[in-house]
């Protein structure tokens, strides 16, 4: 054998070593599995549809959460405006989970919205492009804990909380770079995309030891707190972590408090110059994060949970609203016996109302 093919014998055989003994493929702490289930909202539905679901992917959702305030930073209402843009031909039929008490069509949608218990129905025909637009009234007790802040007015303060944090399990182990970075570079492109990050494995050498770590939404809060003549504005930005809540002292009395909250991007403190054990850490809060921020985007479950969504959040006080009786339909279609019913009974003011008062 000449020299010459010893030495690429040679780097051939060191190309092809082995993985080290007991190397084994794990994931990435699963969110669904170690994230709280809610939101987006998900009560208890009163059973499968009547028609096998039908929708298409890849639908955008943009959602309005309006809050209404009691005096001391209570809520006492809550209604959302959820859009979905459908992009394709063809006929719809699917569900949106949500503790509705009332339900109307929202602004420019291509049909009206349906309504039976904790549940939102569309059903229609799509003719490339329509729009489903929905005013829905959600029930306080099942909506407002799982809003992303909590105002609380004090004797002469105002104070706004960022409460999207929670303690969830991961680990830490020793694992292949290569791999690792493969990974992390699939979360970016899925925050990049706003889809749902997805093939999350990397190679673990040894043993993983179990850790709890620390995730919340960053939130950028934004308003105005009225007292008497005087305007008061703020501005902030709350991670949830290191900074939670922003004190506004000094407010009068009986202070109106207009606010809006929407999420942020979450911070990326993966580098390549980190320790492997330190770059596995920041990628797993990296994923966490996105995906605990994924869930504030959608408060109402979208029709495609792993399409692109947002959700601007608007507190504001405001008097209790009156109750109405609720009129609940079978399905979307305007020949509906229900539908009927609820436009004859609401023919006039209330539509309007809902309108102005969600795009106020």
């Amino acid at each position: 054998m000449s020299r010459r093919t010893l030495v690429i014998g040679l780097c051939a055989a060191a190309l092809s070593v082995p993985s080290v003994a007991g190397a084994r493929t794990v994931s990435l702490p699963w969110p669904p599995q170690v994230l709280p289930p809610a939101p987006p909202l998900a009560p208890k539905v009163a059973g499968p549809l009547a028609i096998s679901p039908r929708f298409f992917r890849r639908v955008p959702n943009q959602e309005r959460v309006v809050v209404g305030l009691d005096a001391d930073g209570t809520p006492n209402a809550v209604r959302v405006q959820q859009t979905l843009t459908l992009k394709r031909l063809g006929d719809y039929v699917f569900a949106i989970p949500a503790p509705v008490t009332t339900v109307l069509p929202g602004p420019g949608t291509g049909s009206p919205p349906g309504r039976r218990t904790n549940q939102i129905l569309w059903q229609g025909f799509s003719p490339g492009i329509r729009k489903l637009s929905v005013l829905a009234d959600l029930r306080v007790a099942e909506s407002a804990p799982l809003l992303p802040a909590k105002v609380h007015v004090e004797r002469t303060a105002v104070v706004i909380e960022n409460v999207t944090g929670v303690t969830a399990k991961s680990y830490t182990a020793d694992v292949e770079p290569v791999g690792l970075g493969q990974v992390v570079e699939r979360i970016r492109n899925a925050i990049r995309r706003g889809f749902t990050a997805e093939g999350l494995n990397v190679e673990v050498h040894g043993k993983e030891q179990p850790v709890d770590v620390r995730v919340a939404v960053p939130l950028l809060v934004s308003g105005t707190i009225r007292s008497g003549d005087v305007v008061r504005r703020f501005k902030a930005a709350l991670d949830g972590i290191h900074r939670t809540t922003l004190r506004l002292a000094g407010v009068g009395r009986d202070p109106k408090i207009s606010m809006r909250v929407r999420t942020v991007d979450v911070p990326d403190r993966v580098r390549a110059t980190q320790s492997v054990r330190d770059q596995l850490a920041n990628t797993i809060d990296l994923e966490l994060a996105y995906a605990r921020k994924r869930q504030y985007d959608q408060f109402l479950a979208a029709a495609d949970p792993t399409g692109h969504s947002s959700t601007t959040y608007v507190y504001r006080t405001s008097p209790r609203p009156v109750s109405a009786a609720p009129i609940e339909t079978s399905g979307s279609g305007g020949n509906t016996v229900g539908w009927v019913a609820l436009v004859v009974v609401l023919a006039a003011a209330l539509p309007v109302a809902a309108v102005v008062w969600a795009r106020s």
